[in-house]
């Protein structure tokens, strides 16, 4: 198993943890599942790890995480890897 693989399932067990307690809304899960499975550096799940965080210190403001990395326009959930979004 590879860095980034272990990396993989540890976030998805956090992200599964976090569902089971009611943190996400119908659909975050999903979608924190896709981010993390279409990840290709290390970096990009770094940054996913920092926004789980960020829920777990604050199960009240994952809308404000959720916004983070959401294009406004389309509403839909995207990876933030710190390039401009375009």
């Amino acid at each position: 198993m590879t860095l980034i693989e272990a990396y993989r399932d540890d976030l998805r067990e956090l992200v599964a943890r976090l569902d089971e307690r009611g943190v996400f809304a119908p659909g975050e899960c999903e979608a924190w599942e896709e981010g993390i499975d279409e990840a290709d550096e290390m970096n990009e799940l770094m940054v996913t790890s920092e926004a789980l965080h960020e829920v777990m210190a604050d199960p009240e403001g994952i809308n404000a995480v959720i916004d983070e990395h959401t294009y406004p326009e389309m509403k839909s959930f995207v990876w933030v890897t710190g390039l401009p979004l375009e």
